[in-house]
C-alpha cells in the first residue's frame, strides 16, 4: 500500500506530524521487520553492531526526525532506530532507472525515471509519498516507507532529483557487515538538502570517502544540467553526463563486484540491455511520454526480465510503483514528480492510478482518493495490463 502525507517545520516537528499521521502504518512495518530479524536468526551481537553503527552514521536531521516520529506515533525511539537500521538489509529493491539531459531530451528539461521493484508479496510494508517543507523553506517530495527516514526516490524545490538501485549482492551480506557502512536511502535524503546535483555529489562522495555502502548500490543525482551516477560498494566510481542519457538495473558496469547470483544477473542484464536499446532508439526525443512508455515496457517479460515486472509465482520483485521526475532549469520550483501507484502498466493507464505533484503546488490540492492508500491496492497486479 502507498499513502500520501504532508508535514512542515523543524525536523522534529515534521517527524512528529509524520508519526502522528502514520502511527498504525509505522507499527505495522516495525512488526514485519522484527519478524524478518527473528526468521533470519541474526546473532544479537551482530544486530547490536548494526544498530550502533547506523546510529553513529546517522545525520542529526535523521535522528531528530526519528525523535519526532517517536513522540507522534508513540513508538519507542529505540524501535524506530532499530527499524531504520535494518530497512536496507532486509528490503533490497531490484529497480530499473533512466536519466536524460541536454540534447538527449526533446524539450531541454532533464528527466529521471525509477521503476521500483520490491518484494511486495513477501515484504508487505506500507510505503508513503511524503511532502516535507523544512524550516529553510526547502520542499522535498519523496517515496519512502512509513517509519523510515530514508528516501527511495525524490525531488526538491531546487530541481534536484535522486533515486537508487540495489547493486549486486550476495547471500552473506548480514555476516559481512562491517563498521562505517552507510544506508543508501539515508545518503539520498541528506543529499536533497543541497541546491544542485554538483553539491549533492560532492556531499555524497565526502560520505563515501569515510564509509562504504551498507548494501552495494547505484545512486542517481540529477538536476536540469547534470546527471551523476555513483556505483558504490567497498569502492566507488562516478559517471558524469551533461548531454546524454543513461540506464542502470542492478549491475555495476564500472566498479568490480564479486556477486555470483546468476538468476539476478539474468534479469538485470535483460533490463539493462532493453533500456539501452530504448534510449538509443529515442535519443533526442526523450520526454515524459517516452519515459512512460519505457516504464510499462514488457519486452523480455512480462515477468522477471522486463522493465515493467510482474510475478507469476509471487516470490520475486515485481514493479510496485514508478516515478518520473522532470527538472525545469528556468523555473526549478516548477519541477515536478509523477507517481504511478502500483504496477506501471496498470497505474499509468488509469487516471486514478497516478498523480503529478509540482514543487510549488499546495499539497492540499492532491485528491483525497490518493491519501488513504486504496488506489495502490487497486493497481498493484500480478499480471500485465491489456487494453
Amino acid at each position: 500500500m502507498m499513502r500520501l502525507v504532508y508535514a512542515e517545520g523543524t525536523h522534529k516537528k515534521i517527524g512528529y506530524d509524520l508519526g502522528y499521521q502514520l502511527k498504525e502504518d509505522i507499527q505495522h512495518n516495525i512488526i514485519l521487520r522484527e519478524q524478518d530479524a527473528h526468521s533470519k536468526g541474526i546473532d544479537n551481537c551482530v544486530l547490536s553492531r548494526i544498530i550502533h553503527t547506523y546510529a553513529a552514521l546517522s545525520s542529526p536531521f535523521s535522528l531528530q526526525l526519528m525523535e519526532g516520529m517517536s513522540k507522534g506515533s508513540g513508538v519507542p525511539f529505540e524501535s524506530l532506530l532499530r527499524f531504520n537500521a535494518l530497512q536496507d538489509i532486509f528490503s533490497p529493491e531490484e529497480c530499473t532507472s533512466f536519466a536524460a539531459v541536454g540534447k538527449a531530451t526533446s524539450n531541454g528539461k532533464a528527466f529521471l525515471l525509477k521503476n521500483r521493484d520490491h518484494r511486495y508479496y513477501e515484504d508487505n510494508t506500507i510505503s508513503v509519498f511524503q511532502v516535507m517543507k523544512t524550516a529553510d523553506q526547502n520542499v522535498i517530495a519523496s517515496v519512502t516507507v512509513a517509519g523510515s527516514t530514508s528516501v527511495k526516490m525524490g525531488i526538491n524545490r531546487y530541481g534536484l532529483a535522486v533515486c537508487s538501485n540495489t547493486g549486486p549482492t550476495n547471500e552473506n551480506v548480514l555476516t559481512e557487515l562491517e563498521p562505517n557502512q552507510l544506508s543508501r536511502g539515508e545518503v539520498l535524503k541528506e543529499a536533497l538538502a543541497c541546491t544542485s546535483a554538483k553539491d549533492a555529489v560532492k556531499y555524497t562522495l565526502g560520505r563515501l570517502v569515510d564509509s562504504q555502502m551498507q548494501i552495494p548500490g547505484i545512486l542517481f543525482l540529477v538536476d536540469a544540467h547534470n546527471i551523476y551516477v555513483i556505483e558504490a560498494d567497498h569502492t566507488f566510481a562516478v559517471i558524469h553526463i551533461t548531454d546524454g542519457c543513461i540506464v542502470r538495473a542492478n549491475r555495476f558496469l564500472v566498479v568490480e563486484n564479486n556477486d555470483t547470483s546468476v538468476e539476478k544477473e539474468i534479469s538485470s542484464i535483460c533490463r539493462y540491455l532493453r533500456g539501452k536499446q530504448l534510449l538509443k532508439e529515442n535519443n533526442g526525443q526523450i520526454d515524459r511520454e517516452k519515459l512512460l512508455a519505457f516504464s510499462v515496457d514488457h519486452k523480455n517479460g512480462p515477468y522477471n526480465n522486463s522493465i515493467c515486472r510482474h510475478d507469476r509465482n509471487q516470490k520475486e520483485s515485481p514493479t510496485v510503483s514508478a516515478g518520473i521526475m522532470e527538472m525545469d532549469s528556468k523555473y526549478p520550483e516548477k519541477s515536478r514528480i509523477s507517481i504511478a501507484l502500483g504496477s506501471p502498466c496498470w497505474a499509468w493507464a488509469h487516471s486514478d492510478g497516478n498523480f503529478t505533484f509540482q514543487m510549488d503546488e499546495d499539497s492540499k490540492s492532491i485528491p483525497q482518493r490518493f491519501l488513504d492508500g486504496t488506489n495502490f491496492k487497486e493497481f498493484i497486479k500480478s499480471g500485465p495490463f491489456r487494453d
